[in-house]
């Protein structure tokens, strides 16, 4: 955070400022004002910061009317405080927007309106049949500030950020008669104040997730799916009771039970039974070059006369496409690939990744061309030490990235008649994790990443349709059809975690996390870590519950359980569409489908390897 009042990031806020101001074509006079010394004004604010003599201006009072007739009070800052408000909120939104859950739509990159629309359509489309409609009387001015401050500062260290937006948070509005006036809750016209109540809502968000209601908050306007009338009214007192902990209270001009088949309006938009319609396919990117499976047992393939050709023992044509189209091939099993194949996927840098006939995985044929580079393997020797501060850190990073994401699928999963389930594993694992700051070794962060483990698994075993439950992590070989499909997906997803870095010059051998072991790429599976509740468990999970994945998807083998082939194709399926989800948010500045994500963490990975000064952080959630 030593960053954070530089005269670049400085810069970059007033671009912002700027932009912001700009959005309705016209600049307002302070604005122009500041423009026109504009290298001049940031060089002074610089100084100050640095110098421990910046005070911020006193709130300008405006105040709008209210369509009832009704007056808001807007506590505009002056331009130079809205620079600064800007630089705070440009380095902490990377470490706050992670802690805010599933629920929370508004104020944060990436998620606007149209995701809560989409979120509110998705619970009816899982079953929801009635809904709380609500919100928080008077959001801003009865926000409990002493509470928002004490989050941010157990969430940041920084203590010259923190000296400084105490100073914004005091600030006084100045009055028309020229006197001034102390403010109740949050300044609404600051750039941190809508970060500052989304961390206080959450406790709104915790306690009806908690209690297994599906909510979707935007701002302090909030929609609960429930499956009867009387649950939307238990919803309605249990939000009422999280907000009065708080010293709020619920609009009761808003507070409403509707049902999608008499239809309601939610931000502006009407809800019925089958209006808006789902739109989670438009957001999947479908890829010029695709990802071919291979897994039929015996079954060869080739590359003949311009086409990637898969057939089965007796020489029947399974699958012929354009090479042009193949981005990877992933074998499972007695698959054989001929040298010209081979030959071909190094030329033309396309990876094959090969695993056993059960799932695990075993190699990978990566080009020359993305090879790792001397300078980085040195560093990451030097890195992946047992003593290391910088491997601590990373593995710390990324165990709280993996509990947080495990954390948000059990309470999205979960409804009332299992939330007690899904909240003590939930309140076993928040605890753990609050842990991880005090480990002191790799192991011990391990060890407290298996304690999670050992909450989350039989949670999320309850939590699958009564024919497919189960009561623990199993492998090698998996003991039910849920376990076999984890285990079958997290293989895939090892198989493009090794080709990320080994695209981002790092070698998978040497884990951060992960002991290093003879032929495990321990560095993979430490990547792989917070993509596995984010992509496989969710994806898995989904299939189940939605009936895609069935009970005679399985089948016995050796003493284990293993997917059919119309079971792996399910799977893959999902696996498959939920990679090419196109998202935006999860990483600050960053734009892309999740498989683009798990490419940019290993670059992140890498920076953060060869300049342990820049820290590495999971991904925030994102539908």
């Amino acid at each position: 955070m030593s960053d954070v009042f530089s005269l670049p990031s400085l810069q970059q806020a007033w671009l912002e400022v700027l932009a912001n101001d700009l959005a309705d074509g016209v600049a307002a006079p302070g604005v122009s004002r500041f423009r026109e010394r504009v290298d001049w004004q940031l060089a002074r604010l610089e100084r100050q910061l640095a110098g421990g003599t910046y005070h911020p201006q006193p709130l300008t009072e405006v105040p709008i009317p209210k369509p009832d007739g009704g007056t808001r009070l807007l506590h505009v800052p002056a331009v130079r405080d809205r620079v600064v408000a800007r630089a705070i909120l440009a380095a902490v939104h990377p470490v706050i927007d992670p802690r805010l859950g599933c629920a929370a739509y508004a104020y944060r990159p990436g998620l606007g309106v149209a995701d809560a629309i989409e979120a509110v359509v998705d619970l009816r489309e899982s079953g929801s049949q009635w809904v709380l409609r609500a919100d928080v009387d008077e959001c801003f001015p009865t926000i409990p500030v002493p509470l928002a401050r004490r989050r941010v500062g157990a969430l940041i260290a920084d203590q010259d950020l923190l000296a400084v937006l105490d100073l914004l948070l005091a600030r006084p509005a100045a009055t028309a008669t020229r006197g001034q006036r102390s403010i109740r809750g949050l300044a609404q016209g600051c750039a941190l104040s809508p970060m500052l109540s989304n961390l206080v809502l959450a406790d709104l968000d915790d306690a009806l997730l908690d209690r297994g209601y599906s909510v979707v908050r935007y701002a302090d306007d909030f929609c609960v799916g429930t499956a009867t009338r009387e649950e939307a009214w238990d919803a309605a007192r249990c939000a009422s009771a999280a907000v009065e902990e708080l010293g709020m209270t619920l609009g009761a001009d808003k507070t409403q039970v509707m049902s999608f088949a008499d239809g309601f309006t939610f931000l502006g938009e009407d809800f019925g039974p089958r209006y808006p319609p789902p739109l989670a396919e438009a957001r999947v990117d479908e890829p010029d070059r695709k990802v071919v499976y291979a897994a039929a047992q015996g079954s060869g393939v080739r590359v003949a006369k311009g086409r990637l050709v898969v057939e089965s023992p007796d020489d029947i044509e399974l699958l012929s496409v354009p090479v042009s189209q193949v981005g990877r091939i992933v074998t499972f099993g007695a698959v054989g690939v001929s040298a010209g194949a081979r030959s071909w996927a190094v030329k033309a840098d396309v990876d094959i990744v090969f695993a056993s006939r059960r799932g695990s995985y075993e190699a990978s044929l990566v080009g020359a061309a993305s090879g790792p580079r001397v300078s980085r393997i040195r560093r990451q020797v030097a890195a992946s030490q047992p003593a290391s501060l910088e491997a601590l850190a990373i593995a710390i990073a990324i165990v709280d990235a993996k509990i947080s994401k495990q954390v948000i699928l059990l309470r999205r999963l979960c409804d009332p008649s299992t939330a007690d389930t899904a909240s003590t594993a939930v309140s076993s694992m928040e605890a753990l994790a609050r842990m991880l700051p005090e480990c002191r070794s790799t192991s011990e962060v391990m060890g407290l990443e298996g304690a999670a483990a050992a909450a989350y698994f039989p949670a999320l075993g309850e939590l699958m349709p009564p024919d497919l439950r189960f009561t623990t992590r199993s492998r090698q070989p998996p003991q039910d059809l849920v376990n076999s499909g984890l285990s079958f997906l997290y293989t895939v997803l090892l198989g493009e975690c090794v080709t990320a870095l080994y695209a981002a010059g790092l070698d998978p051998a040497f884990g951060l996390l992960h002991s290093d072991k003879d032929r495990r790429p321990s560095l993979a599976l430490d990547l792989q870590e917070e993509f596995r509740p984010l992509i496989v468990d969710q994806v898995v999970a989904e299939a189940a519950r939605q009936g895609r994945l069935r009970a005679e998807h399985a089948r016995t083998d050796g003493g284990g359980v293993l997917l059919t082939k119309a079971g792996r194709a399910v799977l893959l399926d999902g696996y498959e569409r939920r990679m090419l989800r196109r998202t935006r948010g999860a990483l600050p500045d960053f734009t892309g489908t999740w498989r683009r994500h798990l490419y940019r963490q290993a670059q992140r990975l890498a920076a953060t390897i060869m300049n342990p000064t820049t820290p590495w952080t999971g991904l925030a959630w994102r539908p």
